[in-house]
Parts: structure tokens; sequence; C-alpha cells
């Protein structure tokens, strides 16, 4: 099971808040084709991550115990609004023991209105990409391929982040 290592301040382990995008290229994975990774929707039903070959993928795995999770939440579901009708889709993937059924519960209570439930009940998916500390996300292109990782907490909805966004679907 994946430890969640997150603080108010968005901090992973050692206590250094980690708010940046890391490039995949600081772990020699930038451009690298991810592997077939599963994951669960909000029925529990399984779900390959190339089914969404095609689309630009914001993946961030949070946790229901973890304060810059539960912050970051809003944005990415502002930012899956933004880009409503094109070809991005924020998967959020709960790593909490409950699964499926906690997600929904948990997006159900909070009223998101773009965001849909996801979940890696066992973490499998989580530590196939190295996850270590949470919220951490991925954005992922259009053919499958890692372009870069976030640890800790993000304004996903920030002009700067749509702008980066918008560039990454331009690219053929």
């Amino acid at each position: 099971m994946l430890a969640v290592f997150c603080s108010a301040s968005g901090a992973l382990g050692s206590g250094s808040p980690l708010t940046y995008i890391v490039p995949a290229a600081s772990g020699s994975t930038e451009g690298q084709e991810l592997p077939e990774l599963l994951f669960a929707d909000g029925s529990g039903m399984p779900i390959r991550l190339s089914r969404y070959v095609g689309f630009v993928v914001v993946l961030s795995f949070w946790s229901e115990q973890c304060g810059p999770c539960l912050r970051q939440m809003p944005y990415l579901d502002r930012l899956q609004g933004q880009f409503r009708g094109r070809k991005l889709l924020v998967i959020p993937v709960l790593v909490d023991a409950g699964g499926s059924a906690a997600a929904k519960t948990f997006f159900a209570r909070n009223h998101y209105s773009y965001l849909r439930p996801y979940a890696d009940p066992g973490a499998s998916m989580a530590q196939a990409l190295g996850v270590t500390g949470l919220p951490t996300t991925f954005i992922i292109d259009r053919t499958g391929r890692l372009l870069s990782r976030t640890e800790g907490d993000r304004v996903w909805d920030s002009d700067e982040v749509v702008q980066r966004l918008n560039w990454i679907l331009s690219r053929p």
C-alpha cells in the first residue's frame, strides 16, 4: 500500500515543500511511453490507461487523508471544466482502501461539476509509476508518453497551467 506523505504545506516525506513541476527527464523518463496500467472507474469497473490515447491526460493520485490533495481538487475540477469538449481529461485517482465506492461518495459529497471518480485501491498503478507521496500528478501526451510529474499541490486552473496545456493540445 502507498504511504501517504503529505502535510498542510504540501510537503512530502522529508518536510520540504514540493509544489513545482518536475520535468519527467529528471527521472530519465521524458517522452517515455507508459506501461499498460489499470485502475477503476466510479462503478469499480477496470479501465486501462491506454483507453485514453488521443487525449492529453492529467493523472492525479490523491487520498482523503491528505490535506494538499483535498485542497487541489476544486482546481482540478475547474481545469476539467475549462477543457470541456476538448481532448483533455483530468483523471483523479483515489489510492485509499475504500476504492471506487469511497471516491464516488467523496465526489458526490463535494458536488464536483466536471471530475469523475476513479480509484487505485491497492495503489498498484501508483507504485508502478513510482509515486512516493501525495498528491502526485502526471501530464501525459496524446500518444501516451509522459511529459511531466508534479509532486505536491498546485493551482491547476491557473493561467500558467492552462496555457501549457493549450500548447500541449496544439502540438501534432
